[in-house]
């Protein structure tokens, strides 16, 4: 399989995802995207309305660029995420964000996924009937 550094050369790689896996304080795992697809035997629904994964701010204390600080806004017009931040809460789950390259068409993976992000959850920003905006803590 190839790799992200190999498959972001090509002038028409497929399509870039990122993969969000957020395990709540009672131990359930969320796992959403902006498409449903199934890596590694995950299921990932289409739940991801929006990101700002490629803010970077330089000059952390490790010396490294990276993300220190994600929102999200996710897709709630069923209410699953009004339901989970009532029975559960999002405050301290943690979430992990892998990033890879997948083939919609033949719907796999079409290289590996890369960790790009490890952090914790806040408690939501805003939950509406349409959607949930949560921010995450490296």
């Amino acid at each position: 399989m190839p790799t992200v550094d190999q498959l972001k050369e090509q002038e028409t790689p497929p399509t870039p995802l990122f993969l969000f896996d957020c395990e709540l304080g009672s131990g359930a795992i969320e796992r959403w995207s902006t498409h449903a697809v199934t890596v590694g035997g995950n299921a990932y629904a289409a739940r991801l309305l929006q990101h700002n994964l490629f803010v970077l701010q330089a000059s952390t204390e490790s010396g490294l660029d990276g993300a220190q600080k994600i929102a999200v806004t996710l897709a709630n017009a069923d209410s699953r995420f009004s339901q989970i931040e009532r029975e559960t809460g999002f405050k301290g789950a943690r979430l992990s964000v892998q990033f890879l390259f997948y083939d919609l068409a033949a719907n796999a993976a079409a290289s590996e996924a890369r960790v790009i992000f490890r952090g914790m959850a806040n408690p939501p920003e805003q939950i509406t009937e349409a959607a949930m905006r949560v921010s995450f803590t490296n």
